[in-house]
């Protein structure tokens, strides 16, 4: 029996041919119901000794040209669709030249699963993530255009996800809000060091993520009630849709009145977009902290960490940090002896 599945890009079919191999393919359909009974008719074709229609293989297409069509294609799920290209074409940059060439239609589970390991020798585990990442959603895409039936790359298993542990001691955090601060409010201040100085301070003291930061409207930003609300992030949507409200800390709430007076008529609170990465490790080199390659998401680190380590709870800190599941929170849980002998000191026996 086949079975109709819905996934993100539409619905498929997934069904067995006359020859008793499974296939897989889009349905085109709006609907689970049409889905099915496409599916159906299929079967009917399949048991009466007719082929059911195959999409026309292009046997000239190779992988480096279909991962092109793939991102020159419209992107409205990626939060920012100029962002989700540039990070893909640097993903598949180091894949390419080792399974670019082949064709489409030849390209094989075991052509990919060499591709992996062969990375895996030069590359950390996410790095190589990020390389097969786009090319998976490539195949999937090449599904809904009907120019394969199954993605060869199906639950093909990847290198174990490492986090990020990279983060500042409460001293060094201090210094590089300190440097940060002294740059912004020296005698020929500019808007770029300022800006760095407001997005460094919302990420240690409240632990937003880079594009949150760049995203953060003054409109979502009520200093008389000392709150601001997370929606956006750079221009879409935060991560995981959700919108959440956070308390501003007294320290960041001066920062905030100071600057808004200075950056008006601005309508971002940081409006430094993405650049300025040179002049924020200038800053960090000054404070005299370690070099890290994912800055913005060290401070994000540091806020969490500081704040289990003080003495904040977990279940806190997964709303202020946004995180879909207490299970991303619980990673900083080692932070906390204190708070977790305290717990178990509460059991009278």
């Amino acid at each position: 029996m086949g079975e109709v599945i819905k996934t993100k890009s539409g619905y498929y079919i997934r069904y067995y041919d006359a020859e008793g191999t499974r296939r897989m393919r889009a349905s085109g359909k709006s609907s689970h119901a049409e889905a099915r009974k496409l599916l159906l008719t299929i079967e009917a074709d399949i048991a009466s000794g007719q082929a059911a229609p195959q999409p026309a293989i292009n046997e000239a297409l190779t992988v480096t040209e279909l991962c092109e069509r793939f991102l020159s294609t419209s992107h409205p799920r990626a939060k920012d669709p100029v962002a989700y290209r540039e990070a893909a074409m640097v993903g598949l940059r180091p894949l390419l030249p080792i399974i670019g060439k082949t064709p489409l239609h030849k390209l094989r589970r075991k052509d990919i699963e060499a591709a992996r390991d062969k990375l895996s020798q030069t590359y950390r585990p996410n790095t190589v993530r990020a390389c097969l990442r786009p090319l998976g959603a490539a195949l999937s895409w090449a599904i809904t255009q009907e120019l394969i039936t199954q993605s060869p790359m199906a639950k093909l298993p990847l290198p174990r996800k490492e986090h990020c542990s990279d983060r500042l001691t409460a001293e060094e955090a201090t210094r590089l809000l300190e440097v940060a601060k002294q740059r912004a409010q020296s005698k020929k201040p500019t808007k770029l060091h300022y800006s760095l100085f407001i997005g460094i301070s919302l990420a240690i003291r409240l632990g937003l993520r880079r594009g949150e930061i760049f995203g953060l409207r003054w409109q979502d930003v009520d200093l008389s009630h000392r709150r601001l609300t997370v929606a956006r992030s750079y221009e879409g949507l935060p991560k995981n849709g959700k919108v959440r409200t956070l308390p501003i800390p007294i320290p960041l709430l001066e920062e905030l009145s100071q600057w808004r007076s200075i950056c008006a008529p601005s309508l971002l609170v940081c409006p430094l977009g993405k650049m300025g990465m040179v002049a924020f490790q200038q800053i960090v080199r000054e404070a005299g902290c370690p070099y890290v390659s994912r800055p913005w998401h060290s401070l994000r680190h540091t806020f969490a960490s500081l704040l289990i380590e003080q003495g904040g709870s977990i279940l806190a800190l997964k709303e202020l940090l946004g995180h879909s599941s207490v299970d991303m929170s619980l990673i900083y849980s080692h932070l906390a002896p204190g708070a977790l002998a305290a717990e178990v000191g509460k059991i009278k026996l």
